[in-house]
């Protein structure tokens, strides 16, 4: 009848997002009701069903374990070799995404048995950018073995990127308070971020940005001439971030320009430009142009 068996006997290899989220719900409804043990064993029957859906797979592992957490380790069962191989399984996915959430999860494991070897081998194998940082795990790891003076670059490096990506989402929201007409809430995002600036020695050019957006967007003249005074020469000091204790173990990058006089052309293009009409308030304001000229002359040297 030209009908293969799979389709004869309806076998599907895949389940939807929705049908396993089901499914999840259907494992913490037999956990709350009839114990962890239960709650395993429709789990491995469901498994034998579809064998190769590596989301289900992963799904049902992570479930699984947080139902022991709830509810104890299900009896007459070897929870944690189940959970292992499930996680084992889910490692090897052609999906990105799950498989590397499955070796986050072994990397966990081993740690938690101090495989450490097993652990970094995993790590290995992982992106730079996963789920949970390749980052803080191989800090994690590089403390557990004691092993201080690689986990300190590694450490410093994770809070610069930490550091950086607060202030870029400080920066977001002070904009939207601004598009919504929140002066007052946009002013404390401003002092939250000249506060950083100073406590994690970051550069100097960088404590203006919020107060000058402020400026811009009130169209006060002198208020934003007066930041503008101080923020453009900040922005030709060289920012020096290996000489603080919070980046000093970072690997240099010896680099003879400073950006900030890679990125001021641009700036004072832009503000001089009569086409950028947000910062039409600042060209009549008196001493503008002479300042313009001065900040010229010093990026010439």
């Amino acid at each position: 009848m030209d009908t293969d068996l799979n389709t004869l006997l309806s076998f599907q290899e895949e389940l939807s997002d929705q049908e396993i989220g089901a499914f999840q719900n259907e494992l913490l409804a037999a956990a709350e009701t009839e114990g962890t043990q239960k709650a395993f064993a429709l789990a491995m029957e469901k498994l034998r069903e579809f064998p190769s859906c590596d989301t289900l797979v992963l799904s049902t592992a992570l479930t699984l374990e947080g139902l022991i957490c709830f509810y104890g380790k299900p009896d007459g069962v070897e929870a944690e070799d189940v959970l292992e191989r499930l996680y084992v399984q889910a490692a090897g996915s052609a999906d990105a995404l799950t498989a590397n959430q499955a070796k986050v999860m072994l990397f966990s494991k081993y740690m938690g048995r101090q495989e450490y070897e097993r652990a970094e081998k995993l790590l290995e194998g992982l992106p730079e950018e996963t789920a949970n940082g390749k980052n803080r795990l191989q800090i994690s790891l590089y403390t557990a073995q004691e092993r201080w003076e690689e986990a300190a670059p590694l450490t410093q490096q994770k809070l610069m990127k930490d550091i950086n990506g607060v202030q870029s989402s400080l920066l977001s929201l002070l904009d939207i308070d601004l598009k919504l007409g929140r002066i007052d809430e946009a002013k404390q995002v401003a002092a939250v971020l000249r506060e950083m600036t100073g406590i994690f020695d970051l550069w100097d050019y960088c404590a203006y940005l919020g107060d000058f957006e402020i400026a811009t967007a009130q169209k006060d003249a002198a208020a934003g001439m007066k930041i503008l005074e101080k923020m453009l020469p900040a922005m030709l000091k060289k920012w020096e971030p290996y000489s603080s204790a919070l980046y000093s173990r970072i690997p240099r990058k010896e680099n003879g320009r400073n950006i900030g006089s890679l990125l001021m052309p641009r700036i004072l293009e832009d503000l001089e430009n009569p086409e950028a009409q947000d910062f039409d308030f600042l060209r009549e304001v008196p001493g503008f142009t002479e300042f313009m000229k001065d900040m010229k002359e010093k990026l010439k040297k």
